[in-house]
């Protein structure tokens, strides 16, 4: 980590420079109290350096909260391989064939791209990486990046299309987006190793709309070829095909309660989706890239088959700036921790004093049972009588 010396103050929590103020008027305040009794001048020994001493722990505590701070860059190596996802999100994706399906311990077919994406972005650690969703329209919903821990967010938080949003969709609704990336990837970083990795079913139910478009616009599969070092094509489903359950944005289904299936509207009964292997394959072929069928079975290639590429990884020494700053509040914490702990004593010490004042009593002098006194003669008794008699 590479830091300009820019010393800057940035509060370090949510409240902002108003709960800064706030703290340094109660501050102020607790200490103009306990000044008027410890800065008298018959106060007692000691109690202005007990003054001195907590209001050096309030400034110290003031200037913590307020976030003296550094911007910084970190510096690493940055990877030439450049890795974009095409994710298809429709409702076919969530046929419940993958690993036998839920009732059989397995899940839906988004459960096996999961894998699958987790698994390449475990292959290729340094490498950044694209993502653009797929459903009723495609969006890059990932711009080239290499924060791995954005692109593990988004494979954890991978969910289907809302079902009640969904117009069809194919896997050439894909093509605008992926082309501009990759045509700007050849001219701005020619160096660089571009990998394509596809996850759909393959099934098409946009009536061949999304084909004609990129027909339309001069696109295609077979155009990109070109601009790749490698990749590949994973299509899921089995060939017996699956129901897929209906997905509605804030709505949890009771635990009793019987799963809502999309339906075929020609029949009303629950729709199955059968995988396009034929799509795919052809997409794959364009592309230039191997094809695997995932089902979760034990049947299904090892993703090492797809992630083993052959390209050589080149690292350059690269410099990422991020929106983050270095907080200097350690030298400050240590203060305050030495401040802290020499309150402490000064308040055990001052316990300790009051104790054995309480215990001494009035005066100094250690309590006990009173012890009569000798009486000299000729004294007259409490009754008033003279002792002996007179003379």
């Amino acid at each position: 980590m590479e830091a300009r010396m820019s010393l800057s103050f940035e509060p370090m929590f949510a409240g902002g420079w108003l709960l800064v103020v706030l703290v340094v008027v109660l501050l102020a305040a607790a200490l103009a109290w306990s000044g008027q009794r410890l800065l008298r001048r018959d106060a007692r020994p000691g109690a202005r350096r007990t003054w001195w001493r907590r209001t050096a722990l309030a400034v110290v505590t003031a200037v913590i909260m307020a976030g003296p701070s550094v911007p910084a860059t970190q510096a690493r190596p940055v990877s030439n391989i450049e890795i974009y996802m095409v994710v298809d999100r429709t409702g076919s994706m969530a046929a419940e064939d993958w690993n036998g399906g839920p009732d059989n311990g397995g899940g839906i077919r988004l459960d096996g791209v999961r894998q699958d994406m987790a698994a390449i972005r475990d292959a290729f650690p340094a490498a950044r990486f694209s993502i653009i969703s797929l459903d009723s329209a495609a969006a890059r919903e990932l711009p080239l990046t290499n924060d791995i821990n954005a692109v593990s967010s988004w494979i954890n938080s991978l969910q289907q299309e809302p079902t009640d949003r969904s117009d069809g969709s194919s896997l050439e609704r894909a093509l605008p987006p992926l082309t501009q990336d990759l045509r700007a990837s050849s001219e701005n970083t020619p160096e660089a190793a571009r990998l394509v990795y596809i996850f759909s079913d393959g099934e098409p139910t946009d009536g061949g709309g999304g084909a004609s478009d990129a027909k339309a616009a001069g696109l295609s599969w077979e155009n990109l070829s070109s601009m790749l070092s490698g990749g590949a094509v994973l299509g899921y489903g089995t060939p017996e095909g699956a129901r897929m359950r209906e997905f509605t944005v804030g709505r949890t289904a009771a635990p009793d309660a019987e799963p809502a299936y999309i339906t075929d509207p020609d029949t009303g009964e629950p729709a199955v989706s059968v995988p396009d292997t034929d799509e795919l394959q052809s997409v794959a072929s364009g592309l230039g890239v191997p094809y695997f069928q995932r089902t979760g079975g034990g049947d299904d290639a090892p993703t090492k088959d797809f992630t083993d590429v052959d390209v050589t990884e080149v690292f350059s020494e690269g410099r990422e700036h991020f929106n983050r700053r270095t907080y200097l509040t350690w030298p400050l914490g240590a203060v305050a921790s030495l401040l802290l702990v020499w309150e402490l004593m000064a308040l055990i010490g001052a316990d300790r004093a009051a104790a054995r004042l309480t215990r001494s009593g009035p005066g100094g002098a250690v309590p006990g049972p009173a012890i009569p006194a000798s009486r000299p003669r000729g004294t007259v008794p409490a009754s008033g009588a003279p002792m002996g008699g007179a003379r």
